[in-house]
């Protein structure tokens, strides 16, 4: 029986002539492929059978392999995998080769380290002109910053609109992912969480109090403890004004998933 976690990731992009072509190639010189690969665990175990133990039937045995603490979990999207695989191969004594084998995709979980104080104070400033009390003004503070999957987190926040024009507070939890090459190039992406954006709106020269709630869902996990890719959440605070102005956002870090006891935490690799 074999244990293996592994890690992948590959892309592709244009570049021109004038591009420093730093990757693989194909024999399309415009194109230019991005990969990179990590090993997380490899580990072997064997059981032997007996003569007696060949009857027809069936039977158990225990086993168990342990896992690494800084490994990251199982992600797979269109760009990287990060997966891990139990395989089971039945071969007779004297042979080299596997007579039967069986292979599953094992779903790991794993710790989450996080640098952020709870709660955590947060400030965010938005001026709609250079005249004076024209301001727009979010203190506060948020509950949690280190989020078990399935909890949900909270925003209590005071809005000081000076402004003459209504406004809206706007709150939502973000993916960002940032793939990363073995020559160290990097892709990144990010997504809106679905069902999880609240939208308040506050009156012109008025002072309001609110309590926004983020929730987390059961499959959600930072990933962190891995050099292919880094999966990031941030809780997103938007004030959103008419139009000419433009928004003002700020956004909050935190992760999600299981916190690392203290006793065993450890300073996550550099990236």
């Amino acid at each position: 029986m074999s244990l293996v976690g592994r890690g992948k990731c590959i892309w592709t992009d244009h570049a021109s002539r004038s591009d420093t072509i730093t990757t693989t190639t194909s024999t399309n010189s415009s194109t230019v492929y991005h990969m990179n690969s990590e090993d997380y665990t490899n580990q072997i175990m064997s059981i032997n059978l007996g003569k007696d133990e060949l009857i027809s039937g069936a039977f158990e045995y225990p086993f168990q392999f342990q896992l690494p603490i800084n490994i990251p979990p199982s992600f797979r999207d269109q760009i990287c995998t990060i997966e891990y695989k139990l395989t089971v191969s039945f071969v007779k004594a004297n042979f080299m080769i596997a007579q039967r084998e069986f292979e599953v995709e094992i779903p790991v979980t794993s710790y989450v380290v996080s640098f952020s104080m709870e709660p955590l104070k947060l400030s965010l400033d938005k001026k709609l002109s250079f005249k004076l009390k024209n301001n727009i003004n979010i203190t506060g503070q948020i509950s949690k910053t280190c989020i078990n999957p399935g909890d949900s987190t909270q925003l209590a926040i005071a809005v000081n609109n000076e402004s003459s024009v209504e406004v809206s507070v706007r709150t939502e939890l973000i993916f960002c992912l940032t793939y990363i090459s073995n020559l160290n190039r990097r892709l990144n992406r990010e997504e809106v969480v679905r069902n999880t954006t609240t939208k308040t709106a506050v009156a012109a020269k008025s002072v309001s109090n609110l309590i926004c709630v983020v929730p987390t869902y059961q499959n959600l996990c930072s990933v962190q403890h891995s050099r292919v890719m880094i999966g990031e959440y941030k809780i997103r605070l938007k004030i959103e004004v008419p139009w000419p102005h433009r928004d003002a956002s700020l956004d909050i870090p935190v992760v999600i998933g299981p916190k690392m006891p203290d006793y065993i935490a450890t300073v996550p690799v550099a990236y």
